[in-house]
């Protein structure tokens, strides 16, 4: 007699919070993100985003660290879709794990980078500026706060 399974897989929100997956006994896990930091003369670059969550927001340039990547490398390959920059240098400002900060919680490593190019809006962007850095407008996710902490901490 063979047994069907009711689904092939169990989506995150099938499961409890630190309840283990039935099938392969792992947790529902928090994803990680990379955002990055430009700034020249006193600007920093900003994209306005394409996409849900926060659709037509101010944003930092930044995406998901794919499957065999490194975060390193994650930065570079989302600087490079967003603003047709490239990376130069890059230099970790912190990690920003607040469940609250974004809608899947994801948490996010950001970086300063040094880029070479002119700015070309890429996938996730619909435009982009080079705000003041004080007079930045309303920011998606928790920019503001990494914005806040690359001014303190590595300006």
């Amino acid at each position: 007699m063979i047994v069907l399974a009711k689904k092939p897989y169990l989506m995150p929100s099938d499961l409890k919070p630190n309840e283990p997956c039935p099938d392969c006994g792992r947790y529902q896990n928090r994803a990680l993100t990379i955002d990055a930091v430009m700034v020249r003369d006193g600007k920093i670059l900003l994209i306005k985003r394409a996409a849900k969550p926060y659709k037509d927001f101010w944003a930092l340039p930044g995406g998901y660290v794919e499957q065999n990547e490194t975060v390193e490398d994650a930065v570079r390959r989302e600087v490079t879709e967003e603003t047709g920059l490239a990376v130069k240098n890059l230099k970790l400002i912190g990690l920003f794990s607040s469940p609250s900060r974004h809608p899947k919680q994801a948490v996010s490593a950001a970086y300063t980078v040094e880029v070479d190019g002119e700015v070309v809006v890429g996938d996730d962007a619909t435009e982009f500026q080079w705000a003041p850095l004080t007079e930045l407008p309303p920011l998606a996710f928790d920019h503001g706060e990494i914005i806040e902490t690359y001014r303190r901490e590595i300006k």
